[in-house]
């Protein structure tokens, strides 16, 4: 499993076009709560020297994220995510789609889907609910990585590099990211001469 996954669960076959949103997301708003908390965060992020600087920045970020203003979304965030993890992808669905409906501008119910659609090879609803966290979060770079590693699978090289350079501008210590890039851009930019 890839290391962004892998921290999606750390804290508890789309249209080209939708790629070619994201740089133009960047102007949408980002969630309410905590949104000052959020910025200076990010701030921190960007300027991490460290892998374990960033992990520490990465988790407040997450504990941030996870709060959705609702207690009762919170818990379906939170019981979906464990169906998520206990492989019960029918239930897993049903709470982060009861969440998403319950509160549409909470990024974080949309990226949890999005994550289940990933598991489950469904890209297009996948890449779908990662446009609407990034609409409502545009720094989300999980999302982004996301976006990418899909992009990759689908032979989007192009949209795959985009996201991936956006979640490297954005989180700089995603060492997963910086592997891709290099590799990414000798595939879609040749190499020099």
């Amino acid at each position: 499993m890839a290391l962004w996954l892998t921290r999606l669960f750390a804290p508890l076959r789309l249209l080209p076009a939708v790629a070619m949103l994201v740089p133009l997301l960047a102007a949408g708003s980002a969630h309410a709560l905590g949104t000052s908390d959020l910025d200076g965060l990010f701030d921190k992020l960007a300027e991490a020297e460290s892998p374990a600087e960033a992990d520490l920045i990465e988790n407040e970020i997450w504990r941030l994220w996870l709060q959705s203003g609702s207690a009762t979304v919170d818990l379906m965030v939170a019981r979906g995510t464990e169906a998520l993890r206990s492989q019960d992808y029918a239930v897993a669905l049903d709470l982060f789609s009861m969440a998403v409906e319950l509160a549409p501008d909470y990024p974080e119910g949309w990226n949890k889907r999005a994550t289940l659609y990933y598991v489950i090879d469904d890209y297009e609803a996948a890449i779908s609910d990662i446009s609407q966290v990034l609409v409502r979060e545009p720094r989300h770079w999980a999302a982004l990585m996301g976006l990418a590693v899909m992009m990759d699978d689908l032979d989007r090289k192009d949209a795959a590099l985009t996201a991936y350079r956006q979640a490297v501008a954005i989180n700089p210590q995603l060492d997963d990211a910086h592997e891709a890039i290099k590799r990414l851009e000798v595939e879609v930019e040749g190499r020099g001469i």
